[in-house]
């Protein structure tokens, strides 16, 4: 990889994820600066970096001179997809490097265009529905739809409908989380789930895992993610019947360099794509491929936001989704309410088997809410020899972490 030492790199967007983004830049060398519309107190990457601003993403003009006055070498944004336009635009100001052309991001960040795509390219999506032909008194129990709204992520704004009464009101649910006033409709899906990382270094696009997820359901059809399982049960299926085509749609788009990661549902041997982001997962998959086969798409896009290049060797000569162990990254899910304690995180974090614990929430703050992921108090990644010892492991984790609300009750779910 190149020297990056003493190189100047601005991350845009300072939440608790891209904690991780400052500290791998860090360890390459990298001087780090990051930046919103939010103090230190709130932008947790801010308190790790060397440098950080309190300007709006938004505000162009102020930051393309800033990045030019300061001389940074790169731009970089990774887990919220409200962040991607202003990332592609202040690296077009600024003439630094971007992993994607404005089209791409725009067709990646809208689930109807994406499903289309899809199905342009014999990739296969789950059902939908025409909302201007729809007729509600098909729903039922057993017949369930769910309401997306086409722009907005971290499933906010999903919602079930079970019942011809409820439509309305789910619906106007769904649309309050859209800016665009557009909801997909979609047949309600209860089976497999299985996540995908693929990467793209110079048109290459080659598959970097594939994981089984269990899901965290509220009743109201909000859903998390609570358990990430490597590989999956279904990864010698998936190479043989569908990454070839997924493969070729990227292709088909144009995709030269970067990160993307995609999810869909498993009924028998047929997938059916639902959701992606042209950028890093916030199930950071990059903790585990790092540890499997030394690759690691976090470092990877660091050294693109520099260099223009992923990396100076060849990517796919290195990757493998088939994991040579069984890997778990755990979601700790709390309810919504105040912390007060914490207890056994220290234990945790000093398991031989947990290679990453990082929490979202202090003592004092108040859990997101239900059915998103601002309901994962922390998230924990677990390396096992086999399925026994990565469930005796979890059973530890569980039996000794205590998060409590004010009156003394743990408030963890999951």
């Amino acid at each position: 990889m190149t020297n990056l030492q003493g190189k100047k790199i601005l991350i845009l967007g300072g939440n608790a994820l891209s904690v991780d983004i400052v500290k791998q830049a860090k360890m390459l060398g990298v001087y780090t600066v990051v930046t919103d519309w939010n103090s230190i107190d709130v932008s947790i990457a801010k308190q790790y970096a060397d440098e950080h601003w309190e300007i709006s993403l938004m505000d162009y003009d102020t930051l393309t001179n800033k990045i030019k006055e300061e001389h940074i070498n790169g731009i970089i944004t990774g887990f919220t997809d409200s962040y991607l336009i202003p990332y592609y635009t202040l690296c077009e100001r600024t003439g630094l490097p971007c992993y994607a052309t404005l089209e791409q991001f725009q067709t990646t960040l809208d689930k109807a265009l994406f499903k289309q795509i899809c199905r342009d390219n014999d990739v296969p999506t789950v059902p939908e529905y025409d909302i201007a032909t729809f007729d509600p008194a098909t729903i039922s129990e057993e017949n369930s739809i769910i309401f997306k709204p086409v722009d907005n992520s971290g499933s906010r704004g999903i919602c079930i409908c079970r019942s011809a009464e409820t439509y309305n009101e789910k619906l106007a649910y769904a649309l309050s989380f859209s800016t665009k006033k557009q909801v997909v409709i979609e047949q309600y899906m209860d089976c497999d789930d299985v996540s995908f990382e693929y990467k793209i270094q110079d048109g290459e696009v080659f598959l970097s895992s594939i994981c089984d997820r269990e899901i965290y359901k509220t009743k109201e059809g909000g859903s998390v993610t609570s358990r990430l399982i490597y590989p999956s049960k279904y990864t010698d299926i998936y190479l043989r019947d569908v990454n070839h085509r997924v493969i070729k749609m990227f292709k088909n788009m144009g995709l030269s360099n970067g990160v993307l990661f995609m999810q869909a549902f498993v009924k028998g041997e047929q997938f059916y794509f639902y959701e992606m982001g042209y950028r890093l997962s916030g199930g950071r998959h990059y903790i585990f491929t790092d540890n499997q086969n030394g690759t690691n798409a976090c470092r990877e896009l660091i050294h693109f936001a520099i260099t223009g290049k992923m990396s100076d060797d060849k990517l796919s000569e290195r990757t493998n989704p088939k994991f040579k162990s069984i890997c778990s990254q755990l979601s700790i899910i709390c309810q919504s309410k105040k912390i007060s304690d914490i207890s056994g995180w220290d234990y945790i974090q000093s398991l031989p088997e947990v290679i990453d614990a990082t929490t979202y929430y202090k003592l004092g703050e108040e859990i997101g809410p239900q059915g998103t992921t601002a309901s994962i108090f922390a998230r924990i990644h677990v390396v096992a020899s086999d399925e026994e010892e990565m469930t005796r492991i979890i059973n530890n984790i569980k039996d000794h972490l205590k998060v409590l609300d004010e009156i003394g009750l743990n408030i963890v779910i999951q």
